[in-house]
């Protein structure tokens, strides 16, 4: 196994942080300097520098980052070559999934590839679309599942799952007694709108943009997932636009109410992304195939 203080260092300094890598290795934040701190005695040197809540680099940590990203590369290429002369699919893998079809779609999913697949230690991370493209940019994970708007950057993708987007309120609004509320309602009422970076958040004001002729949403409150957007709604704080897998329990239940928003469609498509197959492991290879034998379009 690749030297485990070696692994935790090359996290902490392509995610900058402590906290986080400390999160993506599933560690205490003390192990994690533990392992920094041993690495920094046997070498006899410095890796970060420390100001206040920032870190970065110094230069005998450019150099280990440097070789060891080379060593990493390597010890990859010689298990998978390895795995492949013995026909075994193993090895560590990691995805970074937005949250939406994390909670909603995606365990089903993986606990039958992992079924298949038995030797592969498949980990999951979860958040909004910026996060997780920055995490495959940085080489964090190796697949990523994102929704529309793609960025720009030399990544390849496929079309995975389609979904809709819903306005949700609670049961006794005065909307549920209407066959259809149009735009200008919306401006109307108090929304709940999801943070900055969200997928949801980005589909729902570029389909209103076109069609809101000047009205703005009244947005009350900001929040960082859509299950806490669903209290917020059961409420009685306002309204939100969400995605239609996330809300069917609350729905079928009775504590939220779907309405039919006029001449408006509100559609997104998820894609798996990755930067090109030669950066894919043979787990992640497998994995990237039947995720395409599982689409939902």
């Amino acid at each position: 196994m690749l030297d485990f203080s070696l692994k935790v260092f090359l996290t902490v300094a392509k995610l900058g942080s402590f906290t986080r890598a400390a999160k993506f290795l599933d560690l205490s934040q003390p192990a994690v300097t533990h392992q920094i701190k041993s690495l920094e005695s046997l070498l006899g040197t410095r890796l970060f520098n420390r100001e206040q809540n920032r870190i970065t680099l110094t230069e005998s940590g450019q150099i280990l980052l440097r070789y060891g990203e080379e060593i990493s590369l390597l010890y990859q290429k010689a298990t998978q070559e390895i795995l492949e002369i013995n026909r075994r699919v193993a090895g560590d893998l990691h995805i970074g999934v937005a949250s939406l079809l994390a909670k909603y779609l995606l365990p089903r999913i993986l606990a039958n590839f992992k079924k298949a697949y038995p030797e592969v230690n498949l980990s999951m991370s979860v958040g909004n679309s910026t996060e997780i493209l920055e995490s495959l940019e940085n080489g964090m994970i190796e697949l990523a599942i994102l929704s529309e708007p793609l960025p720009t950057k030399s990544l390849i993708a496929f079309p995975f799952y389609r979904d809709r987007l819903s306005v949700v309120v609670h049961p006794k609004h005065p909307w549920c007694k209407r066959k259809e509320i149009t735009v200008a309602d919306l401006s109307q009422e108090d929304f709940i709108s999801r943070e900055i970076g969200s997928g949801t958040r980005e589909v729902c004001l570029k389909s209103l943009s076109a069609v809101c002729k000047g009205q703005k949403l009244k947005t009350v409150m900001v929040l960082g997932s859509t299950e806490a957007i669903k209290m917020a709604i059961i409420g009685g704080m306002g309204f939100s636009i969400l995605s239609r897998l996330a809300i069917r329990s609350e729905v079928e239940l009775g504590l939220l109410k779907e309405v039919r928003l006029k001449d408006v469609e509100m559609v997104r498509d998820f894609f798996v992304v990755y930067k090109s197959e030669k950066h894919l492991s043979v787990p992640a290879l497998k994995l990237k195939d039947y995720l395409k034998s599982k689409r939902e379009l």
